[in-house]
């Protein structure tokens, strides 16, 4: 497939290219594109015959040049400021200049692009992916930059991603033929792009496996999106040119949604890392969607509880199932077994000739237990089947069960004393729960310690079986934690550990030293977390959960040993962790129960006012700010969050205060320095806006940012040509900066210039940022000026939420 023609959306993307080319020839200080009506436009006209001049107007200085491609006028480019030195020699050059320049263009787009169907290329979607990346990790942990509102910054708080892959596409092939089978692609691929929204991305990834990235997408909207083009794809009739006939094809497709399903050390991972992490978690989705039956999308959060699959019938009521790590499975995690097959329609005629129709409910086969869980695959035990005459088979379906706070510990364990494993000494996972019951119960204190080592099958010893390395890993570890403490396996990697009477301050010095023995017996690098009873208002049950925090803790530790013993930082973690995942009412509970273990936690109590100012809860957000304020008085984070906050409850003198405080403290402090010049320019003293704007810009953080304010500032002021300067500066450096694409739009409306340009931006503006009036309304202004008043009112009602 030829690469596809250029378009005019095209030339406004890379206006930056066009200008950059221009500017190698020809002096000016500004520049703009216009985009003739039609080819009797009075100023393509006077490019002559062909296009073959550039247009000069001394008096203006300007330089208009024809941007021809394929013998269409495409464009113009025009040069503001121009100074031309030799007028009569460069004049007939500059349209040639901009045909080489559009080749150019040409080559370069389709060196992104998929050859075969003009999408997006995979390349090119792991980069746009790990860019939007770099600016979520910016907005979604606690601190001060993630407390500025849109009004300041025009990051997503997340985004999704959608793989999709056409059913039984290699029959097509196999039947009609290869050149066939590219005419469908295309016409499928012709079917994504035109269902994908507005700044997203879709791609080819290879032969029948396509991609949808969407900005801002939440996990129902990625999913929605996902469903939306598997329902176009199965309803499109693809024509087949050599028999006349057609035929009509399903889909299958898997969503993730950054952050939500990225996990503990995955986010320390670099950005281009975790770009092909989220890839290859949307396959895992696909995968289960076509097990699953196909023509339908699976997200990867629902994996776990509802993708899991039966794989294998193993003696002594053991099975294989399709569930490992790599989908958050754990030992202990329980599931409800059940048929597809026992599910069909029924039909029945009565006596009277009546037909009453019905399907069978889903029946419940028993319920299993997982007990080991590897990288991609578990075993389970059988706790119960429901009839012996329906046992469990390969292909059944699991529907994982929820934890309750009130279930009876080892309530569906079969009747027995818990057995230890006799190579390792070691209670499994379910065992170890029966056997520590009762005791963890009556103790009025007691610990657990959760032992994480690395994979034992990738660290094992040659000669040694994996589990002679595990009985030596409890040995060293009962040496150290002494001979009452009952040791049993969490998972492979992970041993857990109950110790009566003992407190975790005492094991502090024991679980490092048991981490520096395991390093130094064995070559094992492991982390410890410790939590014990009593501790807050916590209860015994909670004790496990806490462990967990503990460990997560400890693995986020810059050095050796890898220790942490639950306390207020451990629960500071689990906040920030609940906080980049979208959930404020849960990270409101860390943070308070860690400031109720140390008042003195200001991470926590900053964090906490983030929460509050998130909730709309303003005067509790400023209270928070202000006790951190009176512990360090140069804190510039909860300074700059308490001015966010008096801005907000309208106290525009505090505000400024707290902001000038942060800059004393910090003077290069850039949101402060923004802060304090939107609010010079609110109240017109647009001088001293402008001081604290290139104050901003001087410290070389935030460009586009800052660029985007000095843009809005010259734009009040009149100063057309350099906002136009600065607007393209700030959208080379952040292209999907929707505050800056709105500016744009305003801009080119302004000055009158062409409106479908400024169209294109404000619909750029609105997809990225769907929550502001503002942008419905610029888009508003440039539909009504192109004389499409019904689009135009549609677009002015979302600015009164119709």
């Amino acid at each position: 497939m030829s690469a596809p023609a250029l378009t005019q959306r095209d030339l406004i993307a890379h206006e930056l290219f066009l200008r950059d080319v221009f500017s190698r020839f020809i002096t000016f200080k500004t520049h703009s594109l216009y985009f003739p009506k039609s080819e009797d436009d009075a100023l393509a006209a006077g490019f002559g015959p062909q296009c073959a001049t550039a247009v000069h107007l001394p008096a203006e200085r300007k330089v208009m040049t024809p941007l021809c491609a394929d013998g269409r006028l495409l464009g113009v480019f025009v040069a503001r400021g121009a100074s031309l030195g030799a007028p009569r020699t460069l004049l007939p050059l500059l349209p040639r200049l901009g045909a080489m320049a559009l080749t150019q263009l040409g080559l370069l787009l389709a060196a992104d692009a998929d050859r075969l169907t003009g999408l997006g290329s995979g390349e090119a979607l792991l980069a746009a992916i790990a860019r939007e990346i770099e600016c979520v990790q910016d907005r979604i942990l606690p601190g001060a930059a993630s407390f500025v509102d849109p009004g300041l910054s025009g990051c997503h708080g997340g985004f999704g991603l959608a793989v999709l892959d056409l059913d039984h596409f290699s029959r097509v092939a196999g039947r009609f033929g290869f050149m066939v089978a590219e005419d469908v692609l295309v016409g499928a691929a012709a079917v994504i792009g035109r269902l994908c929204p507005e700044g997203g991305l879709a791609a080819r990834l290879t032969d029948d496996l396509f991609a949808l990235f969407l900005p801002g997408a939440s996990a129902a909207r990625c999913r929605e999106t996902a469903e939306l083009v598997l329902g176009e794809l199965s309803r499109t009739a693809f024509p087949l040119a050599a028999t006349g006939e057609s035929l009509t094809l399903t889909a299958s497709a898997g969503c993730v949604t950054y952050p939500q399903d990225v996990r503990g050390g995955q986010f320390a991972a670099a950005p281009a890392e975790q770009a092909r992490l989220l890839l290859r978690k949307a396959k895992k989705g696909l995968a289960v969607a076509k097990d699953l039956g196909r023509n339908q999308a699976m997200p990867y959060n629902r994996i776990l509880a509802e993708g899991g699959a039966v794989l294998e019938i193993l003696p002594l009521s053991r099975l294989a199932v399709s569930l490992g790590r790599w989908v958050d499975a754990e030992p202990g995690q329980r599931f409800l077994v059940w048929s597809p097959r026992l599910e069909r329609t029924v039909d029945v005629r009565t006596a009277d000739g009546q037909r009453l129709s019905g399907r069978t409910p889903a029946m419940v086969k028993g319920e299993i237990v997982l007990v080991e869980v590897g990288e991609d695959m578990a075993f389970a035990e059988t706790l119960n089947v429901s009839d012996p005459h329906l046992p469990l088979e390969p292909g059944d379906r699991l529907a994982l069960i929820p934890e309750t706070e009130d279930e009876a510990p080892g309530a569906s364990c079969p009747v027995g004393a818990p057995r230890k494993d006799p190579a390792s000494g070691l209670f499994a996972h379910r065992d170890f729960l029966r056997a520590t019951a009762a005791d963890r119960e009556k103790r009025p204190v007691f610990s657990l310690a959760l032992v994480v080592l690395p994979e034992v099958a990738t660290q094992r010893r040659p000669g040694r079986p994996a589990e002679a390395d595990m009985a030596e890993v409890g040995s060293v570890c009962r040496q150290f934690f002494g001979p009452a403490a009952v040791g049993g396996r969490f998972s492979a990697s992970k041993l857990v550990f109950f110790l009566p009477e003992r407190s975790p301050g005492q094991l502090a010095e024991a679980g490092a030293d048991l981490i520096a023995a395991l390093a130094e017996r064995l070559g094992l690098t492991a982390a410890v977390g410790i939590a014990g009873y009593p501790c807050l208002n916590y209860a015994r049950t909670d004790v496990p959960e806490n462990c967990r925090k503990a460990l997560d803790h400890a693995l986020l530790l810059p050095q050796e040993p890898r220790l942490a013993v639950f306390d207020t930082l451990s629960l500071t973690v689990s906040g920030d962790r609940h906080f980049a995942h979208g959930d404020i009412y849960a990270a409101m509970e860390e943070y308070k129960q860690a400031l109720l273990s140390d008042e003195t936690n200001v991470l926590a109590r900053n964090s906490l006012g983030i929460c509050l100012a998130r909730l709309g809860r303003l005067a509790q957000a400023r209270a928070e700010f202000e006790r951190v304020i009176t512990a360090e008085p140069k804190n510039t984070m909860a300074l700059y969050n308490l001015g966010c906050v008096r801005q907000r409850l309208g106290e525009a003198a505090g505000a400024r205060t707290a902001f000038q405080k942060c800059l004393r403290a910090n003077p290069g402090h850039v949101s402060s320095l923004l802060r304090l010049g939107r609010m010079a320019e609110e109240s017109r003293r647009l001088e001293a806006a402008l001081k604290y704007y290139r104050r901003a810009s001087a410290t070389g953080n935030a460009p586009a940012l800052t660029l985007r304010h000095l843009a809005r500032l010259a734009l009040t002021r009149g100063r057309l040509d350099e906002a136009r300067e600065h607007l393209h500066q700030a959208l080379l450096l952040d292209p999907k900066d929707a505050f800056s694409l709105q500016l744009m739009a305003r801009l080119y409306l302004t000055e009158g210039e062409d409106p479908a340009i400024a169209e294109a931006m404000a619909r750029q503006a609105v997809a990225l940022r769907p929550d502001r009036k503002e942008f419905w309304a610029e888009l508003s202004r440039a539909l009504a000026a192109q004389g499409r008043d019904e689009e135009a009112r549609e677009a002015m009602a979302r600015t009164e939420g119709v």
